[in-house]
């Protein structure tokens, strides 16, 4: 059985080589589309690609989080037509896939025909973590018990790509789309995915910023896309040391909407990591991360701008020309009347 991943990541060097080398354990493809990082996301991408494992590098520099639309290329161009996928698995860059039972993840997969989805379950940093760990996935040992509201992740098989070539990817992986209607997808119990989206101060605030902002580049788009990152990227903006010192907190509520009671209970639960040693990443400070994140973003909006303006100038020097032309003709005719 042939699985293949999918992915799209922007920014994402603290946990790239984790995300590769252990997903590598499970798949035997992995396709990743980069969004324009800035960091060294693509730099220890393609060290790793020297290695003898099955990974592509894609780039897509584009405005905006655009995900379900890159995912569903990577779907239907890579994963599908040239890897000629039997499954394929679309994650992110901080969700690990954990079997819970002894079994191989393509035996488990082979029992079911139609698409199936995993649940995340949110990792937290901790006080007692050890920050002399570079691992993400062995330095944050604890999740929470229970989910305030259960997310889960779509797997897709090829078959009913085929049959049914119109079904897509909707944003954030977490459905299959056909006519508008989502799919009906069976849980995997024996399956999760390990999610840390909270890694450090400084990695969560790149990620708040950036998103939102991409967010806010997009003139079309759901109203519900980007919710959860409204109130931090509101109190990023107004007091960054506050935002610093919550950042465990936020973990905690992830994803929780402000007006859910939940009372988030924490439990040592580590995650069986496959990925063997990280070669690639470095330990960083991170002091400038933001600050780098935000104003190479801006001068790519700065940029794009440029461009869309120098596009409706000429845009605009074509109507004068063309309505001369046409009071021209007008002219014209009513001479030889």
């Amino acid at each position: 059985m042939n699985l293949v991943a999918i992915s799209c990541v922007k920014n994402e060097e603290d946990i790239i080589e984790t995300f590769i080398r252990h997903t590598a354990a499970f798949v035997d493809q992995i396709v990743i589309l980069d969004n324009g990082s800035t960091d060294a996301t693509r730099d220890i991408i393609d060290s790793i690609k020297t290695e003898n494992i099955p990974l592509e590098l894609l780039h897509d520099s584009s405005v905006g989080h655009w995900q379900w639309k890159r995912m569903n290329f990577l779907m239907n161009n890579y994963a599908v037509n040239k890897y000629e996928a039997d499954w394929i698995i679309p994650l992110d860059a901080d969700e690990l896939i954990v079997v819970e039972e002894h079994m191989a993840f393509p035996d488990i997969l082979s029992k079911h025909q139609s698409p199936v989805k995993l649940q995340l379950r949110t990792f937290v940093p901790d006080k007692s973590d050890d920050v002399s760990e570079i691992n993400p996935a062995l330095r944050i040992r604890r999740r929470l018990q229970e989910e305030a509201h259960p997310y889960y992740k779509v797997v897709v098989p090829s078959d009913l790509l085929k049959k049914q070539p119109d079904v897509s990817l909707s944003q954030g992986n977490h459905n299959l789309v056909l006519n508008g209607k989502h799919l009906k997808a069976s849980l995997l119990d024996s399956v999760f995915l390990a999610h840390i989206p909270i890694r450090s101060p400084e990695q969560y605030a790149s990620k708040v910023a950036l998103k939102s902002l991409q967010y806010l580049a997009m003139s079309q788009r759901e109203k519900f896309w980007g919710r959860h990152l409204q109130r931090p990227y509101e109190l990023l903006k107004q007091d960054l040391q506050a935002f610093a010192d919550t950042y465990r907190e936020a973990a905690l509520y992830f994803g929780v909407k402000p007006d859910r009671p939940f009372e988030p209970k924490v439990v040592l639960d580590p995650i069986p990591y496959h990925g063997g040693d990280l070669r690639y990443t470095r330990m960083s400070s991170e002091n400038h991360r933001v600050f780098k994140s935000i104003i190479t973003y801006a001068e790519h909006l700065a940029a794009s701008y440029a461009d869309l303006s120098l596009q409706y100038d000429k845009l605009l020097r074509e109507r004068e020309n063309k309505n001369r032309i046409t009071k021209i003709v007008e002219y014209v005719r009513t001479i030889f009347r």
